[in-house]
């Protein structure tokens, strides 16, 4: 059971072409750079290729990536302890 006020509910896609963007997402939060500090950013690249093959590319995606970048780099540092 999920509450009214749960960010999931209240931030989930609501249009096809958002679904397909954020089960994209979903599935490649683990196509990031690496360097010495730790994750530096997302592969777009590899990110692309996978909506490619999942046929999900869309201008929707290719402008949520960049939105979502921050939030998942910030993600990767807080839980290898390199972040803020």
């Amino acid at each position: 059971m999920t509450c009214a006020k749960c960010p999931y509910t209240l931030h989930a896609p609501e249009t096809d072409e958002g679904i397909v963007a954020w089960s994209v997402i979903q599935r490649c939060g683990g196509q990031v750079r690496v360097g010495f500090g730790g994750v530096y950013a997302l592969d777009f690249g590899a990110i692309l290729l996978m909506a490619d093959a999942m046929g999900a590319t869309s201008p929707l995606l290719a402008d949520l990536l960049p939105r979502v970048e921050p939030l998942i780099v910030k993600a990767y540092r807080k839980e290898g302890g390199d972040g803020e």
